[in-house]
């Protein structure tokens, strides 16, 4: 008798192991408040977004550096290719792409990109790049969201660093700029 006892207490073991892990993974694709949809309710498509306030930061996202601004654009390459378009100090910013899941698939700093002023050219996997100057990055899916971060060391880049992040364009390229792979 003692055995069945030691066997029904294993089996609800497990069988609870199995339900907790089953909620921990499926909470957030059942999430409606996660950081992303957060991001994205935040901005409109092709659009860049400056974050420079620490409680506007704070709404957004936890964990984030107080020292940091942000520029952020959801991207859309449904209807054709997306330009973002930047100038920072070198070695001052990184770029990050990530996609809706989170992933991210492309990150630089000022240091990879050795230009000051840096040109971004999204695109969709069955599309190639036409007659245009930008550095070509092929996004996995349609949408994800760009992230530009310039860390302020100091008050006297402040205001140079966050004038270049106003100046930062996310935008949406006739569909004439990319064709289609054969």
């Amino acid at each position: 008798m003692n055995n069945r006892y030691v066997l029904w207490a294993a089996a609800t073991t497990i069988l609870a192991l199995i339900i907790h892990f089953c909620a921990v993974l499926s909470i957030p694709y059942l999430s409606e408040n996660d950081a992303w949809k957060r991001l994205l309710n935040h901005s409109q498509a092709n659009q860049m977004v400056l974050v420079d306030q620490l409680d506007e930061a704070n709404k957004l996202w936890n964990f984030h550096a107080p020292d940091v601004k942000y520029a952020i654009c959801h991207y859309d390459i449904t209807r054709g290719p997306v330009q973002v378009d930047f100038e920072l100090f070198r070695g001052y910013w990184s770029v990050a792409i990530y996609d809706l899941e989170g992933k991210n698939f492309y990150a630089a700093d000022g240091y990879d990109l050795l230009r000051r002023e840096s040109s971004l050219l999204l695109l969709g996997p069955e599309q190639i790049k036409g007659n245009i100057e930008a550095l070509t990055i092929t996004v996995p899916d349609s949408e994800g969201i760009l992230v530009i971060r310039a860390p302020i060391d100091n008050g006297v880049l402040e205001s140079s660093a966050l004038e270049m992040l106003k100046r930062a364009k996310c935008e949406q390229l006739p569909e004439q700029v990319a064709e289609r792979r054969s």
